[in-house]
C-alpha cells in the first residue's frame, strides 16, 4: 500500500479553492478529525497544553451531540471546532442535498456551543464540485500532511519521520478517534516536542 504523507500537488492544482496551507512563516497547524471521543480527545487536549499549543478540532455532529461535555472542553482550552458533517459523510457517494443537510445538521450542535465559524472540513477529504460550489461561503479545510494514524498497521516511526519535514503554514491531519489512538500516543508527542523545540508554535485555523 503506498501512503502519501503529503498531499500530491495534483491534488491541491485540481482544487484550488480549497485551503491546503496557511500563510505563516512560524507555526504549524494540528487538525483532529472524528471526535469528540470521552478517551481520545481529553488525552490530546492535555497534551497540547503541555506545549502551549492550539488546534482545530473538525468534530462529526453526532458526536458533539453525544459528549458535549467534551466539545466544551475543547473550547474552553482555547482550541478551535470546525464542521465535519453530521454522520461523516462520504461526498463521492452522497447527493448533493443530502450531503448539505447533514452540514447543515451538524451546523445546528455547534451553534448549541456558541460556534458561527465557516470551517468545514470533508470526511475522507472526499467533496464534488458541486458540493464545493454549494459551500462557497465556507473555509473549506484539506491538509498538507497526513499523519495516517487510523492505519493500524503503521510504521509510526515512518509517520514520525515523515511528518517533521513539515514546514510553517503546514497542516498537519490527526485524529481523535479510538482506531488511532495507539499511533496517536506515540505520534503526537514526538511532533509537539520535536517542533516546540524548534520555536515552532502552533495555532488554530480560524
Amino acid at each position: 500500500m503506498i501512503r502519501f504523507y503529503r498531499t500530491p500537488w495534483i491534488s491541491q492544482a485540481r482544487y484550488p479553492e480549497l485551503i491546503w496551507n496557511i500563510d505563516s512563516e512560524e507555526s504549524l497547524y494540528l487538525t483532529f478529525d472524528d471526535g469528540p471521543h470521552p478517551e481520545v480527545t481529553p488525552w490530546v487536549i492535555k497534551e497540547l497544553r503541555k506545549v502551549g499549543a492550539k488546534a482545530t478540532f473538525f468534530c462529526l455532529g453526532k458526536h458533539i451531540k453525544e459528549y458535549e461535555s467534551i466539545a466544551r472542553a475543547i473550547i474552553k482550552d482555547g482550541h478551535i471546532i470546525g464542521n465535519h458533517t453530521y454522520s461523516h459523510l462520504n461526498g463521492w457517494k452522497t447527493l448533493n442535498m443530502t450531503y448539505q443537510e447533514d452540514i447543515r445538521t451538524c451546523d445546528n450542535e455547534l451553534m448549541k456551543l456558541g460556534i458561527h465559524n465557516q470551517l468545514f472540513r470533508p470526511p475522507f477529504g472526499r467533496i464534488k464540485k458541486g458540493q464545493i460550489s454549494a459551500l462557497k461561503n465556507r473555509k473549506i479545510v484539506m491538509w498538507s500532511h497526513l499523519s495516517w494514524d487510523f492505519d493500524p498497521k503503521l510504521d509510526v516511526n515512518k509517520s514520525i519521520e515523515q511528518l517533521k519535514a513539515a514546514k510553517p503554514g503546514s497542516i498537519i491531519l490527526f485524529h481523535d478517534s479510538i482506531k488511532a489512538f495507539n499511533n496517536l500516543k506515540i505520534i503526537l508527542p514526538e511532533i509537539l516536542s520535536f517542533f516546540s523545540s524548534k520555536g515552532v508554535k502552533f495555532e488554530s485555523i480560524r
